[in-house]
């Protein structure tokens, strides 16, 4: 029995399992589906409830004096006329703007004065607001009273915005006042003969654009990650600590079924809930959107609609996700011994994922620097982006889903550790200290693949806002001179630390056992001849993909920048640095983790893939991978990362060498060639056979496998 065939039993039979269960059906079928329609329906029918109540609700305004509230009197029962005047004249000049306006009532103004409410004075206005005895405190000061041309009411307004009856008094009796003012000015201007245009040089018309689906947007993303975790609670509860609880773990551990199958096959039943939660509940907003009526509440007026063609992405966006909150929570379940432990460990979970969340959820988050590889928040704000409509470029979205991907399989990682570890599984007092306590711990000649995958995993974010951070320098020498100082610490400290705390053998680890010679020779071919095959595949993805213009301008930069510096600190910060930082990492630990599980070329390509990922450049990613994975292959023969530092080193430096010695390019008789064209053939020929060459001499010696690890007793 293969290994694909053992996890889909365990998947079919744990998901029967969880679906005969009434209350996971409940949980991810009946809520969504009743539950939105109600929360809609219910929300718009109180906002509509509210804002009657508030339009017809009695205002209570307080003025100084009864010479003020006579005053106030005389606006409010002129109101209907000053709209009728505004109105009249709007239509003479073609304009609709005050069509829609209607006069206040004046019966809903209480106007008082302070003595009727038990103020002391006109300065006590401000107090009355404060103890919401009144809504509004208002005081008049009529200026210039003999002429009626020049009079002038200066009005004080005191009210709460932070309570909603006050503000709403504020800004009826402001209207009020507003087209009082439009219409003494405009009759005004009529007495002394003068044109209302004169006084109004610029018009501005605003017209609302809003982004189809914004309501939406702002709610939806933060809704769809929490019902993506609820769905993951319960069947993650259930297969861990509910089989504990039960009994039936013991059982299952003792089975002739390796741990790895068993915790693929339970979080690929977790994933698959959680998944099935959050399509129920996106179908469920969009069916009560589109059937309720409310697409025009939720969307954009006008000609804009919904933007339904984004849900499937939106959902197909949601798989990394679901497939990472899976895995976490059987990680955090297993530590669970019942069925309630495991819910009080799920809080703090659920927390520490709204923290990220709520932030993207803010409208000033945006998809951009740090924030596309934040766990969390970058889906959140994905979706937002999805619904919003806006112009994503496709190398956010790539590095969005392989960011989350990648944080999936450390989740998936550290639960095969934890799940397959005796003291969680068979211990009546499982604890994380015990999981990672050094005295249980046996030496290994390589990492696991659990270790390889977190830490690179963890490294990925870490190494993304370390460039960040960086990049805010400016100044591409001060890059380069800090890059190289933190690329050891990150690259190779790092997984060093990792493998002696867990007893791994470090010659193993990173595999610096001494190559044969033809190794050497063949990495030397290699990297004296790699980057002319990497020209072409570049030209070539050109052809079909052209060059962002961002991108040219960084390379142009860099040209410049590599052309004003010292040649040997060129070679050491570009050359040497990456290519021992990055074989020992790359090519040492992870493929030597990845090797332990995975087949040649899939352990290979694997690592290839991730190599090229950590270089954060869409564009560049075919090539970097490719490159990647020959690094990989010769890795993988000379069963030493050696070979793979030299051709690395001899790779990278040809390519600074061109910049920083530009007589170099006429030697090779490629001067003045356009860099975004084939090379001449005279070198392409040549190179291209002898990097064959290269690696049909690498293929003549025996492979490396996992049978060769060192065990150290």
């Amino acid at each position: 029995m293969n290994f694909g065939h053992r996890i889909w039993i365990v998947y079919v039979k744990e998901l029967i399992d969880i679906l005969r269960d009434r209350r996971t059906l409940i949980a991810m079928i009946v809520v969504p589906i009743v539950l939105y329609p109600l929360l809609m329906l219910g929300s718009i029918q109180a906002v509509s409830t509210q804002t009657r109540e508030f339009k017809d609700e009695k205002i209570l305004l307080a003025v100084q004096d009864e010479v003020a509230r006579r005053q106030v009197f005389q606006w409010l029962r002129d109101d209907e006329q000053v709209i009728a005047e505004l109105q009249r004249q709007a239509r003479a000049r073609g304009s609709d703007e005050w069509d829609e306006v209607a006069a206040e009532d004046p019966a809903l103004f209480e106007v008082v004065i302070p003595d009727d409410v038990g103020l002391e004075g006109r300065f006590d206005l401000d107090e009355g607001v404060r103890l919401r005895r009144i809504r509004l405190g208002v005081e008049i000061e009529v200026r210039h009273v003999e002429d009626p041309l020049q009079r002038q009411y200066v009005v004080s307004s005191k009210y709460d915005p932070e309570e909603v009856r006050s503000a709403s008094a504020y800004r009826r009796f402001r209207a009020v006042l507003d087209r009082r003012a439009e219409w003494t000015r405009g009759d005004r201007l009529g007495h002394l003969g003068i044109p209302v245009v004169v006084i109004e040089p610029i018009v501005v018309q605003p017209t609302e654009v809003t982004t189809p689906g914004s309501m939406l947007g702002q709610i939806l993303p933060l809704i769809l990650v929490l019902m993506t975790i609820t769905g993951a609670i319960y069947p993650a509860i259930d297969l861990t600590a509910g089989e504990r609880e039960r009994g039936t773990l013991e059982t299952l551990m003792v089975c002739p079924v390796p741990v790895l199958d068993l915790v693929v096959g339970k979080f690929l039943v977790v994933t698959t809930v959680a998944i099935m939660g959050a399509a129920l509940n996106l179908a469920s907003v969009s069916a009560t959107v589109y059937f309720g009526g409310f697409e025009s509440v939720v969307g954009a007026p006008g000609d804009a609609a919904f933007p339904w063609g984004a849900l499937p992405l939106i959902l197909v966006s949601l798989i990394p996700f679901a497939i990472l909150m899976s895995a976490l929570m059987i990680a955090v379940c297993s530590f669970a011994r019942t069925f309630k432990e495991a819910q009080n460990y799920i809080t703090p979970v659920i927390l520490a994922v709204l923290i990220p969340g709520g932030i993207a959820a803010l409208p000033t988050s945006r998809l951009e620097g740090v924030m596309t590889v934040m766990p969390v928040a970058n889906m959140v704000l994905l979706t937002k982006e999805l619904l919003l409509g806006g112009e994503l470029g496709a190398s956010v979205v790539v590095l969005v889903l392989f960011s989350t991907s990648l944080y999936a399989l450390a989740a998936i990682a550290v639960a095969t550790r934890v799940f397959g570890t005796e003291s969680v599984v068979f211990a009546d007092t499982a604890s994380l200290r015990s999981t990672f306590s050094r005295r249980l711990m046996r030496p290994a000649g390589r990492p696991t693949l659990s270790m390889a995958v977190l830490v690179v995993a963890l490294l990925f974010p870490i190494w993304f806002y370390v460039q960040s951070g960086l990049q805010s320098a400016g100044d591409f020498a001060v890059v380069l001179r800090r890059t190289g100082q933190v690329m050891p610490i990150v690259f190779i400290l790092v997984p060093l630390g990792v493998c002696a705390y867990f007893k791994v053998n470090i010659v193993g680890a990173f595999a610096l056992g001494g190559p044969q010679g033809r190794y050497l020779a063949a990495a030397a071919l290699l990297g004296l001849t790699a980057w002319v095959p990497a020209h072409a595949l570049s030209v070539a993805q050109q052809s079909i993909v052209p060059m962002p213009a961002v991108l040219e301008a960084s390379e142009e930069i860099m040209q410049t920048a590599l052309a004003n510096t010292r040649p040997w600190l060129a070679l050491l910060l570009l050359a040497l640095v990456p290519a021992v930082c990055e074989e020992f990492l790359f090519r040492g630990f992870l493929l030597g983790g990845l090797a332990t599980v995975l087949r040649k070329w899939p352990a290979i390509i694997c690592a290839g893939c991730v190599f090229g990922a950590f270089h954060f450049y869409v564009f560049k990613f075919p090539v970097t991978a490719i490159l990647g994975v020959v690094l990989g292959y010769l890795c993988w023969q000379s069963r030493s990362i050696w070979p793979a530092v030299v051709m690395h080193a001899l790779h990278n430096g040809i390519t600074v060498s061109l910049n920083v010695w530009p007589g170099l390019s006429d030697v090779l008789g490629i001067g003045g060639v356009d860099p975004a064209a084939f090379l001449p053939l005279h070198l392409l020929v040549p190179a291209c056979l002898l990097f064959v060459a290269g690696l049909l001499l690498v293929r003549r010696a025996g492979s490396w496998s996992p049978e060769d690890q060192l065990v150290v007793t």
